[in-house]
């Protein structure tokens, strides 16, 4: 049987090798690579999908799915292997995000594991395994009760997620003040160092120094464009539809290939395989349904999530400002569970309209719909595990006013993904393929000269990746990989990265880490950053015989766990971007400019400081950073005749403080969060003039319409922005499957005027939310 088994696996092998080689001869030969020096790469890569192990298993493999009691994963679960009941592991994993583990190269035997995760009991059990075997299973751990555990942390930053990476639990969103009765990601992302929105609406975030449009966001696999709401309280990702989310503020692996500067990774949650449950909330802000549901128990679930704004008949209640825009988002999950599996289809939809500056005649808008298939393989049959994924998205923006829409940009993708793995010389080989197809539209009158005729363009971008983990001792681990991505529009780029992680002190409590590499992206998001009133981008891939925008990257850290409950992480950051698409400035305000090309340097560090004892937790976070473009070949625009060849973007801010506490006291949850942030250049007016329109207006009669001119792009500061939230949260329990939860809080206490930015259409200053109390309520179904 196993001679037949390994002359399938050769004859499939073969197929597999000779249908690439034929799709390249016949229908994909645009994609492959034009530049010889990328061949290389290209055709090892293509092996490692063609090759299979053909030798026959000699080990034995233990594989775990780690769950909770409803069939959630656990993630970032640790687990230590012992050779039955030695005191010392032989083996160490952490569970990936569908809970997963697996050990691999054993000898016949008993084996013992433990496992734990913060707030769960640890689980401790023997398993006895023959030659040659694989076994899997699937285990549950229990909530703990009492004081919180002690978990001993094993791996690359299991903590905080590593270099670079920040894991988020959905646990960690409830953490911080908000207008609803549940946390939300958009809440938490702002209080990282390093993140800079530039104002509480306009849902844009830059992240140590890259634009919106340079980060990747996925949620389960799917890309989406900007899934955060106008108002910046708010996301797409409520805390009760989430599972955990990793948070790239660079360094990241191979895995992801479409990002220039930063990647959120959304894990959304699994629905109770058990039993159903569901919630409804109403506050001010937001009125938002939730349900969760076993289809077939023990095997399939669902999650429903839907939320929509009330803002727009709520603004304006106890002398709070109106304010005009409407959101809403909603989110499905069917999760399919088999005994060597897990699979799931999730769609998302989202939506938001409204103005940033009342008084402006300028209405934004923004929609994603996104769908997508994941299937996870363990089976026993399978050397290894892999993934595979499908699906597209869609995003659309628009600005204009309340009847017409002057300008509009539509990007639509198509993805197939494969993540697989292997064994080369004792080192496990990940690697995969991802092939999208993505389409842009785009009309933007009288804002770009060079797309004044708009962007009609169908893309195609085939990337491949490599990577592995070796470990020299079990104190140091060194992750190097290489990928490679190209377009029908654009040449093979090359992109070596490595991650490596260090125990000093061989104790598992100090961790020192460092990430550098070689980043690329085929898809340019256009602003025009002279109107900070404005968050219309357009997108199209990169044209031929252009430069990718591209990046590099370089960050350290070190982190250190004092004690039972202290945590402390210091990262200093490099990153020096180039080719991003800016436009040439101009003196004039209003006028339609062109799009030229510019490098970004920034460079900073990052601060963190956490105690968490179970009731109470407490954050602080300090962030350091500079951010500077400067001209690629001849200048970024002119100012009085002079050439304008540097100057530091928007969203330039030197310090940024958050801190936040949370503290559960007798039922009743106490929050409150303060902010501090350095002012953010902004753009004076230089001068204004009359304009006639001559011969059509008469010099003595008509007054002439005001134009503005700029001075000299970014050299003046906006005040210093500080805010603080509060609330307090408590739900009561009518029997053991119902509660009614309740929270008063405020936004912006102490009513501080910050200001949000300067206008130049409107000559006026406009700030951000005053002083904005809240209550709401919820009903819970467990």
């Amino acid at each position: 049987m196993n001679k037949l088994r390994e002359l399938y696996m050769l004859i499939e092998s073969c197929k597999g090798y000779f249908f690439i080689m034929s799709l390249h001869e016949k229908s994909i030969k645009y994609l492959y690579p034009r530049n010889s020096s990328m061949r290389f790469v290209y055709l090892f890569i293509v092996t490692l999908f063609t090759t299979t192990t053909l030798a026959a298993q000699s080990s034995s493999i233990l594989r775990f799915v780690v769950s909770e009691e409803g069939g959630q994963p656990i993630v970032s679960a640790n687990v230590l292997l012992f050779e039955g009941d030695e005191e010392e592991y032989t083996d160490y994993g952490v569970t990936t995000r569908d809970g997963f583990v697996e050990f691999r190269g054993l000898s016949a035997g008993t084996y013992r594991v433990r496992i734990s995760f913060i707030g769960f009991e640890t689980f401790e059990e023997y398993y006895e395994i023959q030659p040659s075997e694989t076994k899997v299973y699937r285990l549950t751990l229990e909530e703990a009760v009492g004081e919180l555990q002690e978990v001993q942390v094993i791996g690359e930053g299991n903590s905080t997620g590593g270099v670079g990476i920040t894991r988020v639990r959905a646990e960690d969103l409830s953490r911080l003040p908000s207008a609803s009765l549940e946390g939300d990601l958009m809440a938490y992302i702002q209080t990282m160092p390093g993140v800079i929105s530039t104002g509480d609406q306009g849902g844009d975030l830059y992240i140590r120094g890259g634009t919106p449009a340079q980060n990747l966001v996925l949620v389960d696999n799917i890309p989406l464009i900007k899934p955060f709401h106008i108002s910046n309280l708010f996301s797409a990702f409520p805390e009760k539809a989430v599972n955990d989310v990793q948070i790239m503020a660079g360094g990241f692996d191979n895995r992801y290939m479409s990002s220039t500067s930063a990647v959120i990774d959304v894990n959304l949650k699994t629905g109770n395989y058990n039993r159903s449950g569901g919630s409804a909330s109403f506050s001010p802000y937001m009125s938002t349904v939730f349900v969760e549901s076993p289809l077939v128990q023990g095997k399939s679930s669902l999650v429903l999530s839907g939320r929509k704004s009330t803002i727009n008949g709520f603004s304006g209640y106890l002398g709070t400002e109106k304010q005009e825009m409407e959101f809403y988002d909603v989110i499905a999950r069917y999760t399919l569970q088999g005994s060597q599996f897990n699979c799931s289809a999730s769609m998302i939809l989202t939506g938001d309209e409204g103005k940033i500056n009342e008084t402006r005649n300028q209405t934004l808008s923004w929609y994603n719909t996104g769908a997508g298939l994941r299937c996870f393989g363990f089976d026993e049959t399978f050397d290894h595990p892999f993934e595979v994924s499908m699906g597209f998205s869609n995003f659309n923006n628009s600005e204009g006013s309340e009847l017409v829409t002057e300008r509009d940009a539509d990007v639509t993708q198509g993805y197939l993904r494969l993540d697989m793995q292997e064994e080369l010389l004792n080192l496990r080989i990940d690697y995969g393929i991802n092939i999208l197809m993505q389409g842009y539209k785009a009309r933007a009158d009288e804002r770009f000269t060079s797309i004044d005729d708009g962007v009609d363009i169908i893309d195609g971008v085939v990337q491949l990746y490599t990577k592995t983990k070796w470990q020299p001792s079990r104190w140091l681990a060194i992750e190097p990989g290489i990928g490679t991505q190209f377009a029908s529009e654009s040449e093979a780029t090359l992109e070596p990265r490595v991650r490596v992680q260090y125990n000093p002190l061989k104790n598992n409590r100090m961790e020192l880490s460092f990430a550098t590499g070689i980043y690329a992206q085929t898809m340019e998001g256009i602003t025009d950053q002279r109107d900070a009133g404005s968050t219309f981008t357009i997108y199209r891939s990169t044209r031929r015989g252009e430069p990718l925008p591209s990046a590099f990257h370089a960050i350290v850290s070190a982190q250190n766990k004092i004690g039972r409950y202290w945590t402390t992480n210091v990262e200093a950051y490099y990153k020096d971007h180039q080719n991003t698409p800016v436009p040439l400035w101009t003196q004039e305000t209003g006028v339609e400019t062109e799009i030229i090309l510019a490098d970004g340097e920034t460079y900073g560090m990052d601060f963190r400081l956490e105690f968490n004892n179970g009731p109470l937790f407490w954050y602080a976070g300090y962030g350091l950073g500079k951010v500077e473009y400067s001209a690629v070949g001849s200048n970024l625009g002119e100012w009085l005749g002079n050439e304008v060849v540097s100057y530091t973007p928007a969203h330039d801010q030197r310090h940024k403080f958050n801190t936040y506490i949370n503290y559960n006291v007798k039922g009743t949850t106490l929050s409150a969060g303060w902010e501090f942030g350095s002012g953010l250049p902004y753009t004076q007016i230089y001068a204004t003039d009359l304009r006639l329109n001559i011969p059509d207006q008469d010099p003595i009669r008509d007054p002439g319409i005001t134009d503005a001119y700029y001075d000299e792009p970014y050299t003046e500061r906006l005040p210093v922005y500080h805010r603080l939230d509060i609330s307090a949260k408590r739900f009561f329990e009518i029997n053991p499957r119902f509660e009614i939860g309740a929270e008063l809080g405020a936004i912006n206490v102490y009513d501080r005027t910050n200001v949000f930015y300067l206008d130049v259409v409107e000559f006026e200053v406009v700030n951000q939310s005053r002083f904005l109390p809240y209550a709401s309520v919820s009903l819970n179904l467990d």
